[in-house]
């Protein structure tokens, strides 16, 4: 710069003092680009909260309403017909509107106009609660004695004042809430008009320094190359956050899928047609616990895996064994899982899929050559550990769901399921056989002399007899086949595609078995039991649940009157 003009010299640092305070004046007003939108977004959502707050005291009161007209046309059904039934609308219709109450006097006990509009309300609901319950006490003294009209046209009297004075309250709030959310409108207008001004200042000097940078041609070529060197970051880093935004999504969708899976075989499909979008360059599998959890079993893999293990137990993992990742590059001077088999990749993956502290599965990822030396990179690593978290916290819950289900169709004492999925079931299976036009059989199963039983052996000994009756029920039907305990000591058979030959056979056949049964309680053998069993078959027997089982019912009735120890067949007069 020293062998250049002093005028010229003076015009290049001139030129660089403005460089240098254009480059300040940029960085903040980028600056207050990127914090105007984060301090000014409180005082717009304070306007909104307002207006969100009393849309919510808006739809409070119209259920208020609702609720008290609920408990009116209670009254007046108990007042006209004298029925017990119609006091329940009466009772939770008042008890909600109280609490509706309580909530909008808590939310407007700071605006004094409203507040006295409520209160009024509050009085209407007193004396219509007061009339109300008045009422109610003369129609149960007065007996079978319907109600006069006047005392139910006083009650329509009552809400009618009470819905003028909350309709006159809604129309407070409305008026109140189209001004909030003009505000709303006002305020998110303004910020938005600050910060478009802001850009277009920003742009304007950016603008200005490109041109002062056009002047000064050397400068221009430092500055150009280091503006490309930023460009390329900014790249890089929209290109890393566009891929983690894609991977946050497919974790959101995944989550949301498996919440809502009906069983483990739709679960494992849905969490590995997600894991492969999101690691599809890695071959990999999932491998969840058996119920027995002696074995882990592959559920469901993507790619071209290098392993062919399907089974394996828990200890020829590392990553189970220590309850973190067991990451491997390189399987000469690393610990190898010996769940891998004789085909091994080059590098691996194993995460545990961890819940309560306690493993049900791993997910495991492969890598091929090329990759060994960057297999899994802190990204991918993030993603993996998102993922096992989320498909072990759905298996959780899928199995909490399951069990649920299962205490609630299944019988705890013998393990048959109950009465309700019998009907469930018997009215699905009669469909179906309508639809196929092939028999069903239904029969009616009952222990002979139950109560002599309980009460010469005890109530244990006859639990351990329905016990095994259940056992051999199960281990002998078909899995077509349903057994249920219908009550007591009597238990139903549903057998789909059996027609009455069949059947009868499979009835002799358990018949005999169940005689020879061999029970022992405390050490003790019990005597043997015997049982009847009565068969109805659709749609020779009827074509609706409750025919056949009536029928069936019926032909177990004959059983019991003609010996006992025997099968029956439904006869049509019956």
């Amino acid at each position: 710069m020293t062998n250049l003009p002093m005028s010229q010299t003076r015009k290049v640092i001139l030129s660089q003092r403005y460089l240098q305070l254009g480059f300040v004046l940029a960085m903040c007003l980028l600056l207050f680009t990127a914090l105007a939108p984060i301090i000014s977004a409180g005082w717009v959502e304070e306007s909104d909260v307002r207006y969100l707050q009393t849309a919510e005291q808006m739809e409070q009161l119209q259920l208020m309403l609702s609720s008290l007209k609920y408990a009116e046309s209670g009254t007046q059904g108990y007042l006209i017909t004298g029925r017990q039934e119609y006091l329940q609308p009466y009772y939770q219709g008042n008890e909600q509107a109280q609490g509706l109450l309580t909530r909008l006097r808590r939310t407007l006990r700071n605006d004094t106009d409203t507040l006295r509009s409520l209160e009024l309300i509050s009085r209407q609901i007193d004396i219509l609660h007061q009339y109300q319950g008045r009422v109610i006490e003369q129609r149960r003294l007065n007996g079978g004695t319907p109600a006069y009209t006047d005392d139910i046209l006083s009650g329509k009297l009552g809400m009618d004042r009470l819905r003028f004075s909350v309709t006159d309250l809604r129309s407070q709030l409305n008026a109140r809430k189209a001004v909030q959310y003009n505000e709303y409108q006002s305020r998110r207008q303004l910020v938005n008009l600050v910060v478009v001004l802001v850009t277009v200042l920003d742009a304007v000097l950016f603008s200005l320094l490109l041109w002062q940078i056009f002047l000064g041609i050397r400068e221009r070529a430092r500055t150009v190359e280091e503006l490309q060197e930023v460009s390329e970051r900014m790249q890089l880093g929209a290109a890393n956050l566009e891929e983690r935004n894609r991977h946050m999504a497919l974790l959101s969708k995944m989550s949301s899928a498996l919440q809502v899976c009906q069983d483990a075989e739709e679960f494992f499909e849905v969490a590995g047609k997600y894991a492969y979008q999101l690691f599809g360059q890695h071959a990999g599998a999932l491998y969840a616990y058996y119920s027995s959890r002696d074995l882990l079993e592959r559920m469901t893999s993507w790619g071209q895996l290098s392993s062919d293990t399907i089974l394996f137990e828990p200890n020829q993992c590392w990553a189970i064994r220590r309850g973190q990742p067991h990451a491997v590059r390189d399987l000469r001077l690393e610990p190898v899982c010996q769940h891998l088999g004789v085909r091994r990749p080059d590098a691996y993956l194993c995460l545990p899929l961890m819940a309560g502290g306690e493993p049900v599965g791993i997910l495991y990822l492969e890598a091929g050559t090329a990759e060994v030396a960057d297999a899994f990179p802190p990204e991918l690593l993030q993603v993996a550990n998102t993922l096992t978290e989320q498909v072990a916290l759905a298996v959780t819950n899928m199995n909490l769901r399951e069990n649920l289900r299962r205490q609630s169709i299944v019988d705890a004492l013998t393990g048959l399921y109950n009465r309700r999925f019998l009907n469930e079931t018997l009215e699905r299976e009669l469909v179906r056989a309508n639809r196929q036009n092939t028999p069903l059989s239904l029969v009616m199963l009952d222990v002979d002399h139950f109560k002599r039983f309980n009460d010469n052996h005890g109530h244990e000994a006859g639990d351990q007899v329905l016990r095994h009756i259940a056992q051999l029920l199960l281990k002998s039907l078909r899995g077509s086949d349903l057994a249920c305990r219908f009550g007591g000591e009597e238990l139903t058979l549903i057998m789909p595609e059996t027609d009455q030959v069949a059947a009868l056979a499979k009835c002799e056949l358990l018949r005999e078995q169940i005689a020879q049964l061999t029970v022992r309680v405390g050490g003790v053998v019990l005597p043997a039991v015997t049982i009847s069993m009565g068969l109805a078959v659709y749609p020779r027997d009827g074509e609706q649940a409750d025919t056949l089982i009536q029928h069936a019912d019926a032909a177990l009735y004959r059983a019991k009157n003609d010996g006992r120890n025997r099968v029956e067949v439904a006869r049509v007069e019956e």
